[in-house]
Order: C-alpha cells, then structure tokens, then sequence
C-alpha cells in the first residue's frame, strides 16, 4: 500500500488518509519553498492546484530541488506538475501558468488549504484578505538567507495583524542570498501543519521561525489585532486599490510587468517558445499580458517593455 507508513502513524491513520486524498490543496509559488512542498504533498497523497509566474532558471537549482537542467526554460508550474505525475498517478494535479491577482483569485474557489510559498508580501495580502473573506485556512512559509518562518492562519487572526506593509527597504534574496536547507526545513514544517489541517488534527498557531545556520528555533504567540483593518473587512488588495504594476522578481534581476493580453506569434525573435510564452535574453512574454524583464533596475525595464510592446 503505497502510504502505509503514514496511516501506520497514529497522528494520521486510515481517515486521516482519506481525508488527505479527498483533499485539493494549492500551492502558490513553486520556487525554493513551493517546489518542496509540493513533492511532499504529491507523495503524502493529496490532490494539487500548482500556481507559479515563472520559468526554471539555470540559478533556480541552487535552491528549487524538484526541477533538474533538462527543466531549464520551461514555465515551473508545467515542469513540476509533469514531474510529480511521474511520482504519484494516483493524485490529480492541475498547473496553472499565473500570477495571482485580484482578478485571478477564483481559480482557488475549490481549494481546501492555501500553501503561500510566494516571494513578495504583496501576493502574501492578497492570500490573507482572500481567505479571511472566504473562511479559508492557509499557511505562511517565507525564507532570506539562513532563516525561515511559518504561520498557519485559520480565520483567528490575520496576516495584517502580525505583519507590516510592503516596504521598499526590505532585504530580499537578491540581497543576502539564501541557503537551499533552510527552504526544505521551513517546507517540511509547512507541510506537516498542512497534513495536521486536512486531517482535522491540532495544529500550530505560533510564529515558527528558524536560523538553520545556529540550529535555532523559536516559537512566537500571536494574537488579532483589535485595530487591524483587514480583520475589520477592509480589503484593499483584494478589490484592487492596493498593487503594483512592476514587481520585482526575487532572486533575480529581473521586473514583472502587468499589460494587457498579448498575440505571442506577434513577438519576433523569440529563442524558446511554449503554449504559454514567447522568451529571448531580455524579455519572457506570457499569454496573460505579463512580461518578465530582464534588467537591473525598474526604469531600465520599462524601457526594455515599451521597446517591444510601445
């Protein structure tokens, strides 16, 4: 039996199983932290909705250990789906070439759990004020150099109560880097209150957080904010007052730029072509009118789009 193992354990056991099977959880964001919790999700047996913006990168397999250089090109949600149908048939698996926004939310209408495995803290908002609306647990996984950190959130409290605005100060990856093993253990960790949540099992609602470099691991109480906004039912990202055209791609130098849809057989010059996007040594165009441009600061970036598209 192929999850014998984990009903032997009485955590789980055979409903805990079937629950997990029955279950569709969404990962948004298969990068350093979304591509491990996904492989451990597809083998632990649960149904998947895969969401990423992106393609696989030579730099990403530092970091991303589920895809391999024959990956390199490929959009992640396509290249991760078509790997873990290879390690589980049994599950249904649907990828979805995005970027989550305001307007794309529905395709998580069915989803059980949210997994945000994101790199920016404005999708982060988006995912709170999303599931405090519709009652929807999901859990928070972030990583930057050698830390990490979890949330699970069930409707207790909220995202905004805990933590700030996006910040143009904030230190990223492209900053100070990131350790592989820190995004595994922080994955691990997320999956396992994943499993607690599908399987109606007690889980954590503490702050994980971890320094895999000191071997340090804390966890922090917290507790609704009585002033937070968006427990009050403000939802600015969520009916689209807050948000940024230009995002800055983690990791990389590289800016996502919103546009309208686009005619990809109208793009010349393009050195890969998919069903979902057209690319050569600055711009990755996709269907859905996003551009990932790649340069070193946003005025570069918009003038690389407006050279391409006006």
């Amino acid at each position: 039996m192929r999850y014998n193992k984990q009903t032997l354990l009485k955590e789980i056991g055979k409903k805990g199983q079937e629950k997990l099977s029955k279950s569709l959880i969404a990962v948004i964001g298969l990068g350093a932290i979304g591509s491990n919790s996904a492989a451990l999700l597809a083998r632990a047996g649960a149904n998947l909705l895969l969401v990423d913006r992106d393609i696989v990168e030579l730099e990403n397999l530092q970091m991303q250990n589920l895809y391999s250089e024959s990956d390199i090109g490929k959009e992640k949600a396509i290249a991760a789906r078509n790997i873990l149908r290879l390690v589980n048939s049994e599950i249904k698996i649907n990828a979805r070439v995005a970027d989550l926004n305001f307007k794309s939310l529905n395709m998580l209408d069915k989803a059980d759990l949210i997994l945000d495995c994101t790199d920016n803290l404005e999708t982060r908002f988006l995912i709170n004020e999303y599931c405090l609306k519709n009652k929807k647990p999901w859990i928070y996984a972030g990583v930057i150099g050698t830390d990490a950190a979890m949330l699970s959130f069930n409707n207790k409290y909220c995202f905004n109560c805990i933590f700030k605005e996006p910040s143009e100060n904030l230190e990223t990856c492209d900053t100070i880097g990131l350790i592989n093993t820190a995004a595994s253990l922080i994955a691990s960790i997320q999956v396992t209150e994943a499993i607690k949540i599908i399987a109606r099992k007690e889980f954590s609602e503490e702050l994980i957080t971890c320094n895999i470099w000191d071997n340090e691991l804390k966890k922090i109480k917290v507790a609704r904010n009585k002033n937070c906004m968006t427990c009050a039912g403000n939802f600015n990202y969520l009916n689209g007052k807050r948000g940024n055209s230009v995002i800055k791609m983690c990791g990389r130098n590289a800016y996502q730029i919103n546009g309208s849809r686009l005619n990809l057989n109208k793009i010349k010059n393009s050195l890969h072509k998919s069903n979902y996007s057209v690319s050569n040594n600055e711009i990755i165009a996709f269907k859905d009118g996003r551009v990932i441009v790649k340069a070193n600061s946003e005025s570069r970036a918009r003038s690389i789009y407006n050279r391409y598209f006006g």
